[in-house]
């Protein structure tokens, strides 16, 4: 982009400052990986970072509230500090009052709003004195910015399963919702079927900014290094299938080695990889035959396991929060040419892609379905099908909204 283009209306060099929904280094988060994208797009691009107590989902329910609490008691400690580079984006680390530490005794809504009135003065502060001109927010324990000249944008990279909600949260929602909207210049959505229910239910007008991935790193993982991984894990002349992300206990890995079991009665080869962080099923599926737990993996690390399987899957229960994503491993697998199975989502029901079969929660199902999967060869023409998704391009449709929207 010319350096007209990183200029504001005032002038002034364009500068980004990325708030993520969690603020972690060491998983892909979709804020982070758009902000590597966009240095090109702008002058400097800053980015929050704070020790995110929700982040931390291992073991069980107490000992995991336990060191959430700790987590997020140490967050508080500090000052907020001098940008530092880290992979061209300059992080920026700050103290947070977090809504979790004083739910239970304020309850929810009150928790958020006084998190607003704390974590708030300081990134106005640190606006004015780096001369940030564009904010993109993912979360709204910050509030948002009041600055004069600075627009600022919200993300809605996910939903959350509404139909079991309390009517007091969807009436505490709607107004969160409309809180943003009269403070923001415009919004990002993470699908078609999210911006269009964000459209019909709050009457906003959102980008669509779908979840990408880096293309080339994905794909230029060597055949040597695909064979030493699949030796580490004595894969060799194996059917890997490959479960790719974090999987918490809201992952309902149980279906997925229900359907393996029937997967291994047809093929005595086949292996199931759990890899990334789980714990929780860790200790209750550990010794299934042919199930493989890695345990979490560097993001550096993570493009030879998807170069490696043979098949992926997706294996999530289908709710409102689900249903409006935009599920990235589906991408990251196309990417290396993998067949995807996963459940009948929208999202994936309205893209088609020619490589993803979606399925009934039918274990019968998912292993007759990989069966046949595994004797269907891969077409040359759908590489194409994922191009549009690298962090590059999606990158390039963001940065045309982020400067040019809100504008007058």
């Amino acid at each position: 982009m010319s350096a007209a283009a990183l200029m504001t209306n005032s002038q002034r060099p364009s500068r980004l400052l990325v708030v993520p929904h969690i603020p972690a280094m060491d998983i892909r988060v979709r804020e982070i990986e758009l902000a590597r994208s966009l240095l090109d797009h702008f002058e400097s691009v800053f980015c929050l970072h704070w020790s995110d107590a929700l982040h931390d989902l291992s073991g069980g329910p107490v000992r995991r509230r336990w060191r959430q609490a700790r987590r997020a008691i140490g967050s508080l400690a500090g000052s907020t500090g001098a940008p530092r580079n880290q992979g061209g984006i300059r992080r920026v680390d700050v103290p947070v009052l977090q809504p979790i530490l004083l739910h239970r005794l304020l309850g929810d809504r009150a928790a958020l709003r006084l998190s607003r009135r704390v974590n708030g003065p300081q990134v106005n502060r640190f606006i004015r004195e780096y001369g940030v001109t564009h904010v993109l927010l993912a979360t709204s324990i910050f509030g948002v910015p009041n600055v004069s000249g600075v627009r600022t944008f919200y993300d809605f990279v996910d939903w959350f399963p509404e139909e079991s909600a309390s009517p007091r949260r969807m009436r505490n929602l709607r107004e969160d919702v409309a809180w943003l909207a009269g403070r923001v210049n415009g919004f990002f959505a993470v699908s078609e079927p999210l911006a269009q229910k964000l459209r019909r239910d709050y009457g906003l007008a959102c980008s669509v900014l779908p979840n990408g991935t880096g293309l080339h790193a994905l794909r230029a993982v060597s055949p040597a290094d695909v064979n030493r991984l699949r030796a580490r894990w004595n894969a060799q002349g194996k059917y890997v299938i490959g479960m790719i992300g974090n999987h918490g206990d809201y992952v309902p890995l149980d279906f997925a080695v229900r359907a393996f079991r029937r997967v291994r009665a047809r093929m005595p080869d086949a292996m199931l990889w759990v890899v990334g962080p789980a714990e929780f099923w860790r200790s209750r599926l550990q010794g299934e035959p042919g199930v493989t737990f890695t345990g979490q993996v560097a993001p550096d690390a993570v493009a030879a396991y998807f170069q490696a399987i043979d098949l992926g899957w997706l294996v999530q229960e289908k709710n409102a929060g689900t249903e409006f994503a935009f599920q990235i491993k589906v991408v990251e697998y196309t990417a290396c040419r993998k067949f995807v199975m996963a459940p009948k989502f929208e999202t994936w029901r309205r893209l088609s892609w020619p490589n993803v079969r979606l399925l009934d929660f039918d274990p019968d199902a998912w292993a007759a379905e990989a069966g046949c999967l595994r004797k269907t060869p891969w077409v040359a023409e759908w590489d194409r099908v994922v191009e549009p998704y690298d962090w590059s391009r999606l990158a390039a449709d963001a940065v045309r909204t982020l400067l040019h929207t809100g504008e007058d």
